[in-house]
């Protein structure tokens, strides 16, 4: 019976968010300037808020760190570092986050139909390795998206992972990041990998509240010491979290 009622939560996820992607794509392409309120409306309160509460189930915890609670009430975004468990992860981190938030792409999305245009329009920031026009366009980019109230979501593992185990951060958003002199926020999250874990497409009734941390803002123009600091705040979270 679980697993029947899972495969139900599961096609009902897949299918609202097929709807909500799918409309917020069609009014980004009728009305240009229309990002605000794809990213406060569709993508945070009526895909993700809704989506979490109500056909997953989560309870959600969330608490930020006075620092970081002050940087997004002054209107100015951040570069958020998170753990990453679960494919639902960009949903919690929409429905968790106070500030509308986008995030860094391949270059190669930009290229698709429609879609890259999309991304665009609401902030965006594209990254292709080794192309040094496009990385100074990136830190352009990322500077006006901070500016505008946006924060800039980055998962530094650079992939979901098994393991209850944070592993080593990557280097490509902290390059962005201290060339930008952007804050750079530590954010931990515990729960998710129970809903959904890697190896399944079938979505589990939480027995718990998902836990949202977000730490102290970190600031650095050295790529290695933000990339350390991050790593080393993002474990302390989870630390203080399960002591």
């Amino acid at each position: 019976m679980r697993l029947v009622i899972g495969f139900f939560r599961t096609v009902l996820t897949v299918w609202y968010s097929a709807f909500w992607c799918g409309t917020a794509l069609i009014t980004l392409i009728i009305f240009p300037n229309s990002s605000e309120l794809v990213l406060r409306k569709f993508a945070k309160k009526y895909w993700s808020e809704f989506l979490m509460k109500w056909i997953v189930g989560a309870e959600l915890d969330v608490q930020l760190h006075p620092e970081t609670e002050a940087l997004f009430k002054s209107g100015r975004g951040a570069v958020l570092v998170s753990n990453h468990s679960s494919y639902l992860d960009i949903n919690l981190a929409f429905a968790s986050t106070p500030t509308p938030i986008v995030f860094i792409a391949k270059a190669g999305i930009k290229k698709v139909p429609l879609l890259g245009g999309a991304n665009e329009r609401v902030g965006t920031v594209f990254v292709e390795r080794g192309n040094i026009k496009m990385a100074k366009q990136a830190i352009k980019k990322l500077e006006k998206t901070l500016r505008n109230g946006r924060s800039v979501l980055v998962y530094p593992e650079g992939s979901r992972f098994k393991t209850n185990e944070i592993q080593p951060f990557k280097k490509g958003g902290f390059h962005l990041a201290s060339n930008a002199g952007a804050p750079v926020v530590p954010v931990y999250h515990e729960g998710m990998g129970e809903i959904l874990p890697p190896h399944t497409f079938i979505i589990r009734k939480p027995s718990k509240p998902v836990v949202v941390r977000f730490g102290k803002p970190i600031y650095s123009s050295n790529v290695e010491e933000l990339r350390d600091k991050s790593f080393e705040a993002v474990k302390d979270l989870q630390a203080k979290l399960r002591h």
